[in-house]
């Protein structure tokens, strides 16, 4: 009698997969418009379901933005996590709203989103070189 392993993962628990997310980069790049006065900021995340990607706009008058600051408020999502504990950091980091930007966690959020359908490509290590070097500032996690 031969036994083959199941592919069925319906009793599989969300909190036992496991997301480990190596990298967080953050590229902040002049907008290139003639009419826009600001930056765009571009988050992506490094992991084990491939790469996440998000970006806002930011005034370059707006004097809120601290790159400084999303360097703390990034930096615990790092390493391996359950889906369930990165929710709760996340809530953690919004119901603590005087201390965080919420744009920090609005690009994570939305990068965070798309690991799962994103495939990894071979085109994001030329992307990464190109970012790098229009990056006025840049920050990795």
């Amino acid at each position: 009698m031969s036994v083959c392993p199941s592919n069925d993962f319906q009793n599989v628990q969300p909190e036992a997969i496991i997301l480990h997310i190596h990298r967080i980069e953050v590229f902040v790049i002049p907008a290139l418009a003639v009419d826009a006065n600001g930056f765009r900021v571009c988050l992506r995340i490094s992991s084990n379901r491939g790469h996440g990607w998000s970006e806002i706009f930011i005034d370059d008058a707006d004097p809120s933005f601290d790159l400084q600051g999303w360097e703390q408020q990034l930096s615990p999502f790092t390493g391996p996590s359950t889906m369930s504990s990165l929710t709760e950091q996340v809530a953690k980091l919004m119901q603590n709203a005087m201390n965080s930007d919420e744009r920090c966690i609005y690009l994570f959020t939305n990068a965070l989103h798309q690991l799962k359908f994103l495939p990894d490509t071979n085109a994001t290590h030329y992307e990464e070189a190109i970012l790098r070097q229009r990056a006025i500032q840049y920050l990795a996690v």
